[in-house]
């Protein structure tokens, strides 16, 4: 079978455009009933690569929310700033991080997949720990798949992956959603991703040592390239 090394390029000037819907709700139970928030967001985003270094390796990424419009009663303080700028350090295997933690957009650590450093083939899979863009958060895993090219464009590649709050294979460890992407060859950079996942936890209530509310996040992520 043949064997693929996946890189991401970068072309200092290069801009990347986005279409990214966000769907779901955050719901809360407790002694008191269950409320629940809709989330439902439409922005596009662009992607503008600052600076590379003479190997291609490593890059700035300048990342700005050109439009976001929300469908529900989402107080607009809550929505991605139109016009604000957020800047994403990222080498060529797809390992990102926020500077000053300032994330673009709720999701947004999902927009970018992982490679690994060696070649693979067809249904070849690898696991790589990704921390929450902001790092409020404690980190998650992926469990990516090779799943092989588009029949009707072989210049993209589809993968797929599996989400889990801890290692894949940790008993401990939880099943929270999974994602595809689809990543283009001849520019080597995502060209659409769709990410599903739901997240049951336990909130404490400082007010009330020894209560405990149960929160519940479902989250539908959307990227499409328009540019």
């Amino acid at each position: 079978m043949n064997k693929y090394l996946f890189r991401y390029g970068f072309v200092k000037g290069k801009e990347i455009r986005y279409k990214i819907l966000t769907t779901g709700s955050f719901k809360l139970s407790g002694p008191a009933g269950e409320t629940s928030t809709p989330i439902n967001i439409n922005m596009e985003v662009s992607q503008l690569i600052e600076e590379c270094d003479e190997t291609n390796s490593n890059a700035l990424l300048r990342v700005c929310i050109e439009k976001a419009e929300a469908d529900c009663d989402i107080p607009k303080e809550n929505l991605p700033q139109v016009g604000k700028s957020y800047v994403m350090q990222i080498d060529s295997l797809g390992n990102s991080k926020w500077v000053n933690g300032q994330v673009g957009w709720q999701g947004a650590e999902h927009s970018l997949m992982r490679f690994p450093e060696n070649e693979i083939e067809i249904g070849d899979t690898w696991i790589q720990e990704v921390e929450e863009a902001s790092g409020s958060a404690l980190p998650f895993y992926n469990r990516y798949r090779l799943n092989g090219r588009d029949r009707r464009n072989q210049d993209l590649i589809i993968f797929s992956s599996e989400i889990y709050s801890g290692h894949p294979d940790s008993k401990q460890s939880k099943y929270l959603g999974k994602s595809n992407f689809t990543f283009n060859l001849a520019d080597k950079w995502i060209q659409d991703s769709e990410v599903r996942i739901k997240h049951e936890y336990m909130i404490p209530v400082p007010q009330r040592p020894g209560l405990l509310l149960k929160g519940k996040t479902i989250l539908n992520v959307d990227m499409q390239r328009i540019a």
